[in-house]
């Protein structure tokens, strides 16, 4: 008579790639349904267990499978998200678009001792639902079950360490080494907290930026790139700047983070600064702008381009050639053979946008 093991293992190979699609779609749905929700995570993994893999799972002396359904982690898909608190906000997702098998799903962090960080995730055992599987090539799927495992990257961090170390309970671990275990599990835990709070405290601070009346604040990415979206001065200059030479004119985020250290280069360290800067030099930086960009091959410009040339434009005011070159050097502009020449040209080019009548 056949024992269970083989009966499973022979259910297995009959059924493998059925778990090989039911992995993938899932995966897929997933990666879908989190983007929808404007969630960005690490990664999505999926993967089918293999044979061998399976056969040692059957044959552990306290196995009682009787049957292939009687597991639920043949297939399996992980997702690992950035920050601790987004596990639950993909977790809700997953109760809502799949079936979930709740009395085979797991809180692993409400089976830890209080005081170990260690292998956190959410385990959801789920099947697809009827929305998921109204063609008739996923009726097959309908029945066939799924593990989706939720953890932060740091959770994730721990856990692959952990296994690598080959110590998952406490009392494994040698006792002169056990607060060692427990000091880095707590530093890790203490770090995905504070990576939470971090970005909480970013998006209030881009809140209150937004909200704010005047504009005397200290210049950093998130005050800059809200004076480079919605500034009334710079929108109008780099308007100006496009219309007059015919470029696209596109916003990206690394362009304007890059702004920040040339501000700082040429001693603007707060947005009243620039603010004031900007407009007392508006006419002249359009017409710098303008002649500095005739004849280039490219096609488009980055919304704050006037703050680009703001920077340059005040090096080359003071006609200092030395610092102008140190600040194209640090900033790796124009050709390094010709950066002598190139910053003569732009002070020349910009004391006569300084005179347009000259």
């Amino acid at each position: 008579m056949m024992s269970y093991s083989a009966r499973i293992l022979s259910a297995y190979e009959k059924k493998v790639s059925l778990y090989e699609i039911l992995s993938e779609k899932i995966s897929a749905l997933l990666e879908g349904l989190i983007q929808d929700e404007g969630l960005y995570v690490h990664s999505i993994y999926h993967r089918v267990k293999q044979r061998d893999s399976l056969s040692r799972k059957l044959n552990k002396p306290d196995a009682s499978y009787k049957k292939l359904g009687d597991l639920t982690d043949i297939a399996g898909v992980r997702v690992i998200t950035y920050f601790s608190s987004d596990v639950d906000r993909v977790a809700d997702i997953i109760r809502r678009e799949f079936t979930v098998d709740t009395e085979h799903s797991i809180d692993k962090g409400a089976l830890l001792d209080p005081d170990r960080f260690g292998y956190l995730s959410l385990h959801y055992v789920v099947s697809l639902g009827k929305s998921h599987t109204k063609f008739p090539q996923d009726k097959q799927l309908a029945s066939l079950k799924a593990e989706i495992q939720i953890r932060s990257i740091l959770q994730h961090a721990w856990a692959e360490i952990e296994h690598d170390l080959g110590y998952k309970s406490k009392h494994a671990i040698p006792i002169h080494m056990r607060r060692r275990f427990s000091r880095l599990s707590g530093l890790l835990e203490l770090a995905d907290y504070e990576f939470d709070g971090l970005r909480t405290n970013l998006r209030e601070y881009s809140e209150e930026v937004a909200a704010a009346q005047g504009i005397d604040i200290p210049l950093d990415k998130i005050s800059l790139t809200h004076v480079i979206k919605h500034g009334d001065l710079v929108r109008m200059l780099d308007n100006e700047i496009r219309n007059q030479t015919g470029l696209e004119l596109v916003f990206e985020d690394w362009f304007a983070e890059s702004l920040i250290e040339k501000l700082l280069f040429v001693g603007i360290s707060r947005l009243s600064d620039l603010e004031a800067g900007l407009r007392h030099r508006s006419d002249v930086i359009t017409r710098f702008a303008i002649e500095h960009l005739k004849g280039r091959t490219y096609s488009r410009i980055h919304r704050g381009v006037s703050i680009y040339y703001f920077c340059t434009g005040l090096l080359a005011e003071s006609g200092n050639e030395a610092r102008l070159l140190e600040y194209l050097e640090t900033f790796r502009l124009g050709e390094p053979a010709n950066r002598k020449r190139f910053a003569r040209g732009i002070i020349e080019k910009y004391q006569s946008a300084g005179d347009p009548h000259g």
